[in-house]
């Protein structure tokens, strides 16, 4: 199963942010729908399985904020 890694970094901290939820998200043609949620470690890391491929939205504790190509690894800010 493909995995993607997305890391959360706190702008208003300062620091990874820990307990963050991830979840990412399809709404292409062939792949459509949400993985499972996934919360981030201490470093701010969230190892996310999936089975889609392809262009995903990022959403951090529900907020969208960015996109990537899956499988793969990206880094977003919150604050």
């Amino acid at each position: 199963m493909p995995a993607s890694i997305v890391k959360v970094y706190n702008a208003r901290y300062g620091k990874w942010e820990e307990n963050a939820k991830v979840v990412l998200g399809w709404d292409g043609f062939i792949n459509l729908g949400m993985s499972r949620p996934v919360y981030t470690n201490r470093k701010g890391i969230a190892v996310v399985d999936h089975s889609a491929t392809g262009e995903a939205t990022v959403y951090v504790n529900g907020r969208r904020v960015g996109e990537m190509y899956t499988p793969g690894s990206t880094t977003v800010e919150i604050s």
